[in-house]
């Protein structure tokens, strides 16, 4: 075929299934690009596959049938399944449900001023519905006559509920007995129950206070774990998720161990396939091992801070649940590399969080986890661990199929040579967090020889900079130096900092310089985290950072970025969305400039401590950030005209964090009161 019949055909051209297959590896950001190119990629977006996984969120806002951004829903053609509600006041939105309630699954209400007649209202427009989940709607629950058949008619919408499946009603401070039970008798088939941070009470002498005499009606006054413990008897045939994260479940976690066993009629008991007990320091050893002992086909476990995890706790873990997929056990102080060693045993592991475990160190790596190869673990942190460079070699050794690797605050073990390993080895990693690491230089990042690069530099520009005093026999060439250790470094890097900023001016930098790894190899990166990392210069803006598909950045305290770096950045990761330069003092409103006109998918910027910056800078984000959602601008004194008025007008705009006033966390209150004032 010849060069010239390629011509004739273009992208739009691709079988659907061509397009679909493409669109499973695009983010949501990507797939609105794309659907914006043509006509068939746009109609790629309708089929079902895309449409299940897409959500609909409304946060910060005052919802209203009249208004935008329900108005604009309302004209949308497809129906979407899962909607989210986020600090929203809800007015005259029945419209808007009913558009809501022909396709909506799943409704979560989060903080949400509704009050149980407009719950009730909502519930009738939602035939569908399979996930509820009611977070922190405390008005809700106040009513002491909350799903009373006296107070409403529940045949209306009890058949609603029925089909629910997944039931959500965490950090609710008024939920009480008599609303858990009236709530749950109309959902028989619940597979999840999350009661995270609620209020329950697990002691006996709480539940005889207000039981003196049973059997009696559940009470309006308080939420007592016998009441659960029912609701969790008539559930243990279908639920599969339990979730007491935050609540100080103790030795009430023996009660779940009787229900984890057949009953006397040979129904199965309760079989739990994810669980989350994150936060519950009242937890003991003896009792946690005896229920997970019950509880053989877990494959998501959180037991993240909780105190009484300890090295035999880890090793029966291990032995009672092989089918983990999912651990998180960071901030276990209890646990030590004896316990972390046993972890090479979970075979089917793809998701490890031993963060924050202070008595796990380097042998706890090297004898666990990294101790041979392992092709299926795919995400690992191991922040804030004591480990030497040896231990995350071994991990860049053995743990190939990493797409995700957390090595925050590991100052003593993420050097150059360790992160050059790691972009030769871990080819697949979709995120890199590498926070306060500081012995990081920008070698690191693009393999170049930076002694090298300063020697030849020198010596072909005329001795730019002074060559290290030397003896040569003469007592007056003698200096006796009196810098402490940390005034030679500040001066080291300083010399460093001249001498990379003097060959990118120039433009020296040539091929031969790259003697190692450059992070573009890493093409799939969307989110890195170099915050604190604080010798990371604009060469590896420019040399480094080249990547089309990263969404993420973080670059707080890398105070020798500047406007050279900006101006290469914007051009080689045009997709970034959320930018952190806090405290990267030589940021200038040109810099800003640049950014905003070039990143056109923005939605979150952090320019706190930037003290250059000037109203110059917010008069660049208004005119060109169409899609910014949150934006710091904390001791950034030079911006003191009218800042909230001005950015009223950003119609995206939901949080805004500033000095001087509370954080306005509702840009719509702005364009209301506008609205009223006219």
């Amino acid at each position: 075929m010849l060069s010239l019949d390629y011509c004739l055909h273009s992208y739009g051209e691709l079988p659907l299934e061509i397009v679909l297959h493409i669109y499973k590896y695009l983010g949501y950001t990507d797939l609105l690009a794309a659907g914006a190119t043509c006509h068939r990629w746009r109609n790629a977006l309708y089929q079902t596959e895309f449409i299940a996984r897409t959500r609909v969120r409304f946060t910060k806002v005052v919802l209203s049938d009249q208004h935008s951004p329900a108005e604009d829903l309302l004209k949308c053609e497809r129906q979407f399944r899962h909607f989210l509600f986020e600090d929203v006041t809800l007015g005259q939105v029945h419209k808007l449900m009913t558009f809501i309630g022909r396709s909506a699954q799943s409704l979560n209400l989060d903080n949400v001023d509704l009050n149980d007649k407009q719950f009730y209202g909502l519930l009738r427009l939602l035939p569908h519905l399979e996930s509820l989940s009611v977070i922190r709607c405390l008005p809700l629950f106040m009513s002491a006559t909350f799903l009373d058949s006296n107070s409403c008619d529940l045949a209306a919408i009890s058949s609603h509920l029925a089909s629910i499946r997944e039931l959500t009603i965490s950090q609710n401070r008024y939920l009480t007995d008599a609303l858990l039970v009236r709530l749950t008798a109309m959902m028989p088939n619940l597979q999840l129950l999350n009661m995270s941070g609620c209020q329950i009470s697990f002691h006996n002498a709480i539940h005889r206070r207000f039981y003196p005499n049973e059997p009696s009606a559940p009470s309006e006054s308080v939420l007592t774990f016998k009441y659960i413990l029912s609701v969790l008897v008539q559930q243990r045939k279908t639920l599969r998720t339990l979730d007491f994260s935050h609540t100080i479940i103790g030795h009430s976690l023996a009660a779940l161990c009787d229900l984890s066993r057949p009953d006397e009629n040979g129904e199965p008991g309760l079989q739990l396939q994810r669980l989350y007990l994150a936060g519950c320091r009242q937890l003991n050893a003896a009792t946690m091992k005896e229920f997970l002992h019950t509880q053989s086909q877990l494959s998501v476990l959180d037991l993240s801070g909780t105190v009484c995890l300890n090295d035999d706790c880890m090793e029966a873990i291990v032995q009672a649940n092989p089918l983990l997929k999912d651990l998180k056990i960071n901030a276990c102080g209890g646990l030590t590399n004896v316990g972390a060693a046993h972890l090479r045993h979970l075979q089917r592991l793809q998701r490890l969080d031993i963060s924050n475990c202070d008595g796990i160190n380097s042998g706890g790596i090297v004898e666990g986890i990294a101790s041979e190869e392992n092709s299926v673990l795919l995400e690992l942190n191991v922040s804030y661990l004591t480990i030497c460079e040896e231990a995350i070699k071994a991990i860049a050794r053995n743990l190939h199929e990493l797409r995700c690797l957390h090595l925050n605050h590991c100052v003593n073990g993420v050097t150059d040579e360790v992160l050059q390993l790691i972009i030769s080895q871990l080819r697949w990693l979709r995120e890199l967090s590498l926070e306060s690491c500081c012995r990081l230089t920008d070698a690191a990042l693009t393999g170049i020889n930076l002694s090298k690069l300063e020697l030849n530099r020198t010596s072909s520009n005329g001795d730019i900079y002074p060559p290290p005093d030397s003896f040569s026999g003469s007592l007056q060439s003698i200096k006796i130096s009196l810098r402490s250790k940390a005034e030679e470094e500040i001066v080291r890097d300083a010399k460093r900092k001249q001498a990379m900023i003097a060959a990118y001016e120039m433009n020296l930098i040539n091929d031969e310089d790259f003697e190692g790894h450059n992070i573009q190899a890493l093409r799939g990166l969307r989110t890195l985290n170099l915050r604190g990392c604080n010798k990371i210069s604009d060469v590896s803006l420019k040399y480094g950072l080249k990547h089309i598909e990263l969404n993420k950045l973080l670059l707080s305290n890398c105070q020798q970025i500047s406007l050279l770096g900006m101006e290469a950045l914007v051009n080689n990761c045009p997709s970034i969305e959320m930018l952190d330069l806090s405290d990267c003092y030589n940021i200038n409103d040109q810099g800003i400039r640049i950014i905003t006109e070039k990143l056109q998918r923005l939605r979150s910027l952090d320019i706190s401590g930037c003290s250059q910056l000037t109203d110059h800078s917010i008069d660049a984000i208004i005119v060109n950030c169409q899609c910014l959602q949150s934006l710091s601008i904390y001791r950034c004194r030079r911006m003191y005209t009218d800042i909230e008025d001005r950015l009223s007008g950003l119609q995206t705009l939901r949080n805004v964090y500033m000095d001087n006033i509370n954080s306005i966390e509702n840009a719509e209150i702005f364009r209301l009161k506008k609205r009223l004032d006219c």
